[in-house]
């Protein structure tokens, strides 16, 4: 069953003040639009980046092309300039870092006593216990020696882009004072990671040991993500940019998002992810990992769920999906290891 929100420029609770609507997260939501090669989109990148800098924000910043006012600035939803969008033409009068601030100041402030709250869809609601937006929680309840590890091997996919080997971890086991099997068993029973019969990786979430459909180049190193929310956390989790490529499964049509300075452009503009599980419970790479999709379209989402018909899925837009990604994922390395 797809769960698709009224109001998709944020996510989780929904704030209406003054009939305008803004998302309550602590976070705000902040995309950065224009035409293709827009001259100007240099420029309002840079007032963006200094009004984001004097704040002292780091919300998600989703850049769009396509046919829009170009360039233009929205948080949560909101031109920063006014005015109800229209049709694909170069402004004229560019957003400045003055303009930025000001709607940033405007959407981060408390709501006041005439704000109210109105139901709405919880976008990043789980599609039952199997997707683990939890994971960053369960990482933190580890025993300090099995961090170690876990950490261990995350770090060894980020810096080679293929899955240890257990001599490659067997020293940060030996310094935690774990047995390695023993941990690795355990890393699996908190789905922290996957292992098969006989106790080999066969995920390490974000990161996949074999080829996916969703690729994420880190520079010199290529990895492959279990998902599409998974390829969207790992620049977050490694604080680096990025490219993800995948493929929307409906269609064929490649889709991509760079992560540049804390910015991510979706190529199409248009592209949404799908995020879904087969079963309420049980092992991620069983139950969400093949069904968790990045799709050129919401057209071609609702396609591709009409013939999937049990699976529990949400349809999420850019920056519910990255934001999403970074809760999960953002944290993982950052828990002390001792």
């Amino acid at each position: 069953m797809l769960d698709e929100p009224d109001h998709v420029d944020g996510c989780c609770r929904v704030v209406a003040v003054a009939g305008n609507y803004r998302v309550d997260t602590g976070l705000v939501l902040v995309e950065l639009r224009s035409v293709p090669d827009c001259p100007n989109l240099d420029r309002v990148r840079s007032a963006l980046r200094r009004a984001l800098t004097d704040l002292g924000l780091a919300p998600v910043v989703i850049e769009r092309v396509g046919d829009f006012p170009s360039p233009s600035v929205l948080v949560d939803g909101v031109d920063v300039l006014g005015g109800g969008g229209g049709s694909a033409a170069c402004r004229l009068d560019l957003p400045t870092a003055e303009d930025i601030t000001a709607a940033l100041r405007r959407a981060t402030e408390p709501p006041g006593p005439a704000a109210r709250s109105v139901t709405a869809a919880n976008c990043c609601a789980e599609p039952g216990d199997a997707i683990r937006a939890d994971r960053p929680e369960r990482a933190a309840r580890l025993d300090p020696g099995l961090r170690q590890v876990h950490q261990a091997i995350l770090r060894h996919f980020a810096r080679t882009g293929a899955a240890p080997q257990l001599g490659d971890i067997a020293s940060a086991a030996a310094r935690a004072g774990v047995e390695l099997l023993d941990a690795l068993r355990q890393l699996a029973a908190d789905d922290l990671s996957a292992v098969d019969d006989a106790d080999r990786l066969i995920a390490a979430y974000p990161f996949s040991p074999t080829p996916t459909a969703h690729t994420v180049s880190l520079g010199e190193v290529t990895v492959f993500a279990m998902c599409a929310i998974d390829a969207l956390g790992i620049p977050f989790m490694l604080h680096t940019d990025g490219t993800v490529t995948s493929t929307d499964p409906q269609t064929g049509q490649p889709v991509r998002v760079v992560a540049r300075g804390g910015l991510f452009a979706f190529e199409p503009s248009e592209a949404v992810v799908v995020y879904a599980a087969s079963a309420p419970t049980g092992r991620s790479v069983d139950s969400c990992c093949s069904t968790i999709n990045f799709f050129a379209s919401p057209a071609s989402a609702r396609t591709w769920l009409a013939d999937r018909s049990q699976l529990a899925a949400n349809l999420l837009v850019p920056g519910q999906a990255v934001q999403l990604a970074r809760d999960i994922f953002e944290p993982l390395l950052k828990l002390s290891a001792h």
